[in-house]
């Protein structure tokens, strides 16, 4: 790290060898010994394992006799300076202190404290009368003719200091060298009343940019970071796992034929054309004809329009067929003569009118709402199936399910006005009761029947259609004209199915109006709504 300030002062201490068990250490009053701190101009040339505090006692590397730049550097270097061999071996960081006046005598000196344990740093200075901050890094007084290779193969930090300081701290080693009976040594020693063995030497330390707090904060931060990326990606991927657990359940029973999405309202469905050919289509007779031979209506039958109906499977049972009009275009069924499409219900139809209805715009019948093919035969019903399905689909099953205890618990049948009245004011409507148009068999209502009640009742929180102001006006006869039926039957279809908007309707409705934050948020978190 780049150094920002340097401070030099007089240091007391035990010798470790001695005083190993509790070695003592103090910094000795400035008015009795030096100090030269620098607050400004430091240079940092190489950070190299600069991860931690820089600091130790200040000692000038010991260059070979032989090398030249031992007599070259004579006129810097006093001879009575502090060496490595004036501080004790153990407990102790070092920094080597060196003039920078050539190149090959600076290579002599990085060279000389590669040898050095415990060696935290190196010092240099340019020799000369300077004051200011040294050149920066990048300047050529600091090629030492290797492309900078140096800085790289010395493992420990290098920073450079003004000439003059440089001069000054040299002079203080050659005075703070010797033992116990210097001049300088004996005086700190007796005025601070400490042990004669003691050792009474130079010692730097670096003020860093910001110490070690700062890359400590920002790994803190990123640690805090990662952690908190880990927790939002697994909480992602279980919700995302636990809503496509959920579709998967809802889609084996629908397959199964447990769950009918479009009696639950929450999303249309379409009938194929496979079994709509299914049907059975059969010559209308009135119930008061039912002593006729049956031959005749299955020679009929066949006369019905080719690919909109399937031969019958067996004999019609008459007594059914009450309703004497088609409740799609309210036009009346001429007897042994219309032919007609008979549902599972026992509703029937002009199969001009039910065969677009069933294909286009639902697959329940038009009267009593129930279910024209079984669950497997409807092909479109196995799309996709989304998370406010599910949602919808678990809130009427828990309702249903509450509903059920609640009545077992009580043991109440439902008489005209209690609690259970709204409920089989609604069986009877669904029955076919109370209707313009209904089918013959009054008994008992069916399985389907009380589910479609208890779906009328179900727990989806959607208001009660308003209604239609145009279904009074459409309870007229067709117009004759050909391209104002087609139009007056589809306005008549839409209106049988109902403008009650389904559930998967209501949730797209509401995707487009959601704020693109928000859409972004329900694809990370599948269960926010």
């Amino acid at each position: 790290m780049a150094a920002q300030s340097v401070d030099t002062f007089v240091l007391a201490f035990s010798d470790p060898v001695l005083n190993a068990a509790e070695p003592q250490r103090a910094r000795v009053n400035v008015s009795i010994s030096f100090e030269l701190f620098n607050n400004n101009h430091v240079q940092t040339l190489s950070t190299n394992q600069a991860g931690g505090d820089v600091e130790g006692l200040l000692f000038v590397p010991d260059l070979d006799p032989s090398d030249p730049c031992f007599n070259a550097t004579m006129q810097y270097v006093p001879n009575n300076v502090t060496r490595i061999a004036d501080l004790p071996t153990v407990q102790y960081l070092y920094l080597a202190f060196a003039p920078w006046f050539s190149a090959a005598c600076t290579q002599s000196y990085l060279a000389a404290t590669r040898t050095v344990p415990g060696l935290d740093g190196l010092i240099f200075y340019i020799p000369n009368n300077s004051t200011g901050t040294p050149p920066p890094v990048s300047d050529g007084t600091w090629d030492l003719n290797d492309g900078g290779r140096w800085k790289s193969d010395n493992k420990y930090p290098v920073y450079a200091i003004p000439g003059v300081d440089g001069a000054i701290i040299m002079q203080q080693l050659a005075q703070y060298s010797g033992n116990a009976s210097s001049p300088k040594a004996k005086n700190i020693l007796t005025q601070e009343q400490l042990d004669p063995t003691d050792y009474v030497r130079l010692y730097t330390t670096f003020g860093l940019n910001g110490g070690t707090n700062l890359p400590t904060l920002w790994a803190f931060l990123l640690i805090v970071l990662a952690i908190v990326l880990l927790i939002i990606g697994l909480t992602s991927l279980s919700m995302h796992y636990y809503q496509r657990r959920n579709r998967r359940a809802l889609e084996r029973r629908i397959r199964s034929g447990e769950v009918d999405l479009e009696t639950l309202g929450i999303k249309r469905l379409r009938v194929p054309q496979e079994a709509v050919n299914s049907l059975p289509t059969f010559t209308y007779v009135p119930t008061e004809s039912k002593s006729m031979d049956t031959n005749e209506y299955m020679g009929s039958s066949s006369q019905a329009p080719a690919g909109s109906a399937a031969p019958p499977s067996s004999t019609p049972d008459h007594t059914l067929w009450v309703q004497p009009t088609c409740p799609i275009c309210l036009e009346d069924f001429i007897p042994r003569e219309t032919t007609v499409r008979s549902l599972p219900c026992h509703h029937i139809y002009h199969p001009a009118c039910i065969d677009p209805f069933l294909l286009d715009n639902s697959s329940l019948c038009p009267v009593c709402k129930a279910q024209v093919v079984a669950q497997e035969q409807n092909t479109n019903t196995f799309e996709p199936v989304t998370n406010a399905m599910v949602r919808y689909e678990r809130r009427a099953r828990r309702m249903r399910q509450a509903r059920e205890m609640r009545r077992t618990q009580t043991g109440r049948v439902g008489t005209p006005g209690g609690e259970n009245s709204g409920r089989f004011t609604n069986l009877r409507r669904v029955c076919g009761r109370e209707r313009r148009i209904f089918s013959a068999p009054n008994a008992a209502p069916t399985t389907r029947q009380i589910e479609m009640v208890e779906v009328e009742n179900r727990a989806v929180s959607s208001p009660i259609a308003a209604p239609d102001p145009d279904a009074s006006a459409m309870q007229t006869r067709p117009p004759a004209d050909s391209n104002m039926r087609r139009e007056w039957m589809s306005r008549r279809m839409s209106a049988l199915v109902g403008r009650q908007p389904t559930i998967e309707e209501t949730e797209a409705e509401r995707e487009t109006r959601m704020p693109k934050w928000r859409r972004v948020l329900g694809a990370i978190f599948p269960g926010f709504r």
